[in-house]
């Protein structure tokens, strides 16, 4: 199995390390090179992860790495942060869409799928897209079947949300490959107790961040992030969790210090943000989004949570 792993600047490490080394460690449990792997990027030049730990490539993504086939792989990864930079674009776009048109099986990690969803390559297919950056995407690529799971195995398309999530992935295809047996030793040369498969889905972001044990904030939250664009209303919310609104005040204040009616402003104030990083969405689209009926207020509410305009902010990210 030829398997390429296509890489830019700013790719996670961890998130590549545990793409890459089931195949290592599959090559030894099997005492034969079943994999073999190359690691390209756009011109055969070095990368840096967003660590800063530099990685020099075998290859540029042009170049075949069998010349008896012009595609060269079995399959390829994209692997790299969401905007994916690149020298020449279009020469990779439209290399990836040969690769496709031979058959071979694309794959996208972490950010790579913003890369392969500009390409075309993902509409009509399931695509597990990490929390962090799922509305943005959803709203720049509306063809592709978003998800929360940790990855998705759709026909000749698979895709990763991110982080360890890549080692369960490879080993449920390994697993199919070379038998479940294989995979589960694989998977305790890496002390991972169980391989996550494909309907297991990512945790909240902001179930991770908070670490709260009141099922009524839990409940509450996830209120909120399945309404960003909705201005609630607190009452509501407190009616749909099944307490007053005095008691949701009180337990947010107890185990987030923070009221929440200002927990809510901040969550859409962090998807207004993500927005201006990682689409092309103008502004005024952009605070809609994020549940802002009126553009002026939008304006101040952003300029007193990051200290400048959403405007400046775009700027400066996109610099």
């Amino acid at each position: 199995m030829r398997v390429g792993f296509l890489l830019s600047d700013d790719f996670p490490l961890v998130t590549f390390s545990a793409a890459v080394e089931p195949y290592r460690a599959a090559n030894e449990v099997m005492g034969a090179e079943r994999y073999r792997w190359r690691i390209m990027t756009e011109d055969g030049n070095p990368v840096r992860s967003s660590s800063g730990i530099e990685v020099s490539p075998d290859a540029d993504f042009q170049y075949p790495a069998d010349l008896q086939d012009r595609a060269g792989f079995d399959m390829v990864f994209v692997v790299g942060s969401p905007d994916f930079p690149l020298k020449n674009e279009a020469q990779v776009l439209a290399r990836l869409r040969f690769l496709a048109s031979r058959g071979v099986m694309l794959g996208a990690i972490t950010g790579g799928i913003f890369l392969l969803a500009r390409a075309g390559l993902l509409d009509g297919y399931r695509c597990a897209v990490h929390w962090y950056f799922a509305s943005s995407f959803r709203e720049s690529f509306p063809k592709v079947v978003a998800t929360n799971r940790l990855f998705e195995i759709d026909r000749n398309r698979c895709t990763c949300s991110g982080g360890t999530a890549s080692l369960d992935m490879m080993l449920t295809m390994m697993s199919d490959a070379l038998g479940r047996s294989v995979a589960n030793e694989i998977s305790g040369w890496f002390l991972h107790n169980r391989i996550r498969d494909v309907h297991d889905e990512q945790s909240i972001g902001a179930m991770g961040e908070l670490s709260v044990n009141s099922a009524v904030v839990t409940r509450a939250v996830e209120v909120f992030k399945a309404n960003l664009e909705t201005p609630l209303q607190i009452v509501a919310v407190a009616r749909q969790v099944g307490v007053t609104v005095r008691q949701l005040e009180r337990l947010f204040k107890d185990h987030l210090q923070i009221s929440p009616s200002r927990y809510f402003r901040q969550e859409r104030l962090k998807r207004a943000r993500e927005l201006l990083l990682y689409t092309n969405m103008p502004v005024s689209e952009i605070s809609l989004a994020a549940g802002f009926s009126s553009h002026s207020h939008f304006t101040r509410c952003y300029r007193m949570q990051y200290g400048r305009s959403p405007y400046a902010d775009q700027k400066a990210l996109r610099r």
